[in-house]
């Protein structure tokens, strides 16, 4: 009877390693056709913000981390270390970054320099401030960052005392509104000044402008980048423009010409009786 127990038991054995070996080998995943060969993805760290970044800021090392991105997928000129990043001197942030965004050179200013408005000018640029109010300011609508028109009304270059609008500048970057150069705020303010992004000749253009008449600015679409051409404004085209116009011209149809009546000449008869008897005869 032990031995037959022994048995038993040694059979009761294998049979539950071979079952344990069998559903291990059906849980583990199936390599598919294409495993064999699978592609080892290339990864390089990279410097992201670690938070939201705004303009003007000074970049310090806890703003930044850096993140395992595909090597063929990483921005040209991409910074992979924080120190570089940061370099010696601190850089100012030029461009709001979102937390994860990558961090690139044209984001940010060259080292050391100032906070404020002054790396957001490109070079060979300028800034220039111009007062404004309500009503020439599009009500505190125009917000940094949008392009607005520049026109300006003035009685220059006419003998007449009557002014004339003309467009002064397209397409112009606004850097700021008052003391706020922040493209986060989207809520309208109105404001007395605005500060423009213009070349040096439109700096001089702009500063001769504000001493001979009236700016006003136009806002323009995000996406309207087109300069088109446009004509000076007078008094005459506002006369013109509120004048009713003349009631338009009837054009009676021409009548038809009457047709002309074919006669048919019918000549004389003369009537002639003799006795009893009458005649008609043709008198020609």
């Amino acid at each position: 009877m032990q031995a037959r127990a022994v048995i038993m038991l040694l059979f009761a054995i294998v049979i539950g390693g071979i079952a344990a070996y069998l559903v291990n080998t059906q849980l583990q995943p199936k390599a598919g056709p294409g495993d064999a060969g699978a592609t080892v993805i290339d990864t390089q760290h990279v410097v992201v913000a670690a938070a939201d970044l705004d303009i003007g800021m000074h970049l310090d090392k806890v703003m930044l981390k850096t993140v395992e991105w595909p090597t063929k997928a990483i921005p040209k000129d991409a910074f992979t270390t924080i120190e570089d990043a940061v370099g010696e001197k601190p850089r100012v942030v030029l461009q709001e970054m979102k937390t994860d965004e990558v961090v690139l050179p044209y984001k940010v200013s060259p080292e050391g320099a100032r906070g404020g408005l002054t790396p957001r000018i490109p070079e060979n640029m300028r800034a220039i401030t111009i007062s404004v109010n309500e009503i020439r300011g599009v009500a505190g609508f125009v917000l940094p960052g949008n392009n607005v028109d520049l026109l300006l009304t003035s009685t220059f270059g006419k003998k007449s005392s009557s002014p004339v609008t003309r467009t002064l500048l397209q397409n112009v970057l606004v850097l700021g509104v008052a003391q706020e150069a922040s493209q986060k705020k989207d809520a309208p303010r109105v404001v007395k000044s605005v500060t423009l992004q213009v070349t040096p000749k439109q700096s001089q253009i702009l500063t001769l402008a504000q001493t001979v008449g009236t700016l006003t600015l136009v806002l323009r679409n995000e996406g309207d980048t087109e300069v088109v051409g446009s004509d000076s404004i007078t008094l005459s085209d506002l006369s013109d423009a509120t004048e009713e116009p003349p009631p338009p011209k009837v054009v009676e149809a021409p009548k038809p010409k009457p047709k002309p009546v074919r006669r048919v000449y019918t000549p004389p008869k003369v009537e002639v009786i003799r006795g009893l008897s009458m005649e008609r005869q043709v008198v020609r």
